[in-house]
């Protein structure tokens, strides 16, 4: 993740919006609102994953980082978050549910 992080600029990056901009991918801004921590966490994850070759220009890793992002943001862009999200929340083996009849009256 070195690769990615000695990157001019990219440590004074905070929004989802920022990283976008920074690499100039356009974008719509209510899809990002709604999945900014999907699209972030694929993205950290992908930049995980990538092997790069310590000899990587500048240019280069810019490059590498900006098809990681466009493809995080492209895996949620109007998709169900639910079908693509790696967090654990959408990955548990057995869904939570409450039927009607478990549920009691709460007095206050």
């Amino acid at each position: 993740m070195d690769w990615f992080t000695s990157l001019d600029g990219v440590d004074e990056l905070e929004t989802t919006e920022a990283f976008l901009d920074y690499f100039g991918i356009s974008y719509e801004p209510l899809q990002v609102r709604s999945k900014r921590l999907h699209i972030m966490h694929h993205f950290n994850q992908q930049i995980k994953k990538a092997k790069t070759d310590r000899c990587l220009t500048e240019q280069d890793r810019f490059l590498l980082a900006k098809t990681l992002l466009t493809d995080s943001y492209q895996t949620f862009h109007h998709q169900e978050v639910k079908e693509h999200s790696t967090l654990g929340v959408y990955s548990r083996l057995t869904p939570s549910f409450v039927t009607f009849a478990q549920l009691q009256e709460v007095c206050l």
